[in-house]
């Protein structure tokens, strides 16, 4: 394996072992290959990971990558936006990464903004040629980098039209600034992001969350089409194990907020702990509330691990870790997810 040139399927094919088979299995597997052999290498030079559904008994995984918008992997989408055909997905993804690259005062880099792209492949029937998802993030884990950078509603919804190539609609922008309107004081949208292969159109909202009460509170003011009550309970039951604060991940429409509601935790420690056994706390007491499957528990609270990998070109470092989990709520259903990540930084000897 030569991780200088090449796919990053080549690199990642010789990670397999690493998956627990309750995460990732033969057919998981081949998805997650074919998509990652259509990837330059340059993935492995920030933070990749995987998305596995914990309620859901296939053993596949969602796949997404993190990066700048003055990047090796950006230049790529860019590229690849010249020769796609005009008004797709991939162009104006490519178009918008070029102007960010190329503007010092677009959107991303006056505030030091990235972009992770997420791949829907796990599912019944999967779409290998739908466009990714594609969220607006701040390069760091700062609130006063969240704030400046998806302070103003209006300019990161022109953001997000660019990047999906959507047209302007005043009533989904209106809707978005509802959400702004009732965030708490100390609350503030980390992320922003649109899926345009997904068949509704829609925009989400990250919004970071201090307390039990002020998050119902705003879900109450919104008249989210859910149960307050219900998502108090949950945040109750979980944030004993986790950091003080959630993620409310919404989506939203032209007609409003969506049912579905996402409910992100994080553990109180840094990205790269391994942090095995409160990992595996929190991933037993899913798995007591039935929001888990035991054995995606079992491969969750495996995954945490420090190993190296030994290419043509040198050694890796490969450092698995575990990002948030989210509990999602929809029409009385309640699904889990868990986000975890890889870095593989090259060992100089």
């Amino acid at each position: 394996m030569n991780a200088a040139q090449g796919s990053f399927g080549k690199f990642l094919a010789g990670l397999g072992s690493l998956f627990p088979s309750a995460l990732v299995g033969p057919s998981g597997w081949e998805r997650l290959l074919a998509l990652a052999h259509r990837l330059p290498i340059h993935v492995i030079d920030n933070r990749f990971g995987f998305e596995f559904a914990l309620c859901d008994p296939e053993p596949a995984a969602d796949f997404f990558a993190g990066f700048s918008p003055r990047c090796r992997l950006a230049e790529f989408f860019v590229s690849q936006g010249k020769t796609a055909p005009p008004g797709s997905a991939p162009a104006a993804m490519g178009a918008f990464l070029a102007e960010q690259a190329q503007n010092p005062q677009a959107f991303l880099p006056r505030s030091g903004g990235d972009v992770i792209l997420e791949y829907d492949l796990a599912g019944a029937t999967p779409d290998p040629d739908a466009p990714p998802g594609i969220f607006l993030v701040p390069g760091t884990a700062s609130e006063t980098d969240a704030r400046e950078l998806l302070g103003d509603p209006d300019s990161a919804v022109t953001a997000l039209w660019a990047v999906a190539g959507w047209g302007p609609d005043a009533a989904e922008q209106r809707q978005v600034q509802r959400i702004y309107e009732a965030l708490p004081p100390t609350g503030f949208i980390s992320q922003t992001g649109v899926i345009p292969g997904r068949a509704q159109r829609a925009i989400r909202l990250i919004v970071r969350i201090y307390s039990v009460e002020e998050a119902i509170e705003m879900l109450e003011r919104l008249q989210w089409p859910g149960s307050p009550p219900a998502a108090a309970a949950i945040l109750e039951d979980v944030m004993h194990l986790t950091r003080p604060y959630t993620g409310l991940s919404m989506d939203v429409t032209a007609q409003g907020m969506s049912p579905r509601l996402g409910l992100e935790f994080f553990r109180p420690v840094e990205w790269h702990e391994l942090d095995r056994p409160g990992w595996k706390s929190l991933f037993d007491l899913l798995v007591e509330k039935g929001w888990c499957l035991p054995a995606k528990g079992r491969g969750m609270a495996a995954w945490p691990h420090m190993g190296q990998v030994f290419a043509e070109d040198g050694v890796y470092r490969i450092r698995q870790t575990i990002n948030h989990v989210k509990l999602i709520m929809d029409r009385g259903e309640i699904t889990a997810k868990a986000y975890a990540g890889i870095d593989t930084p090259r060992v100089v000897l």
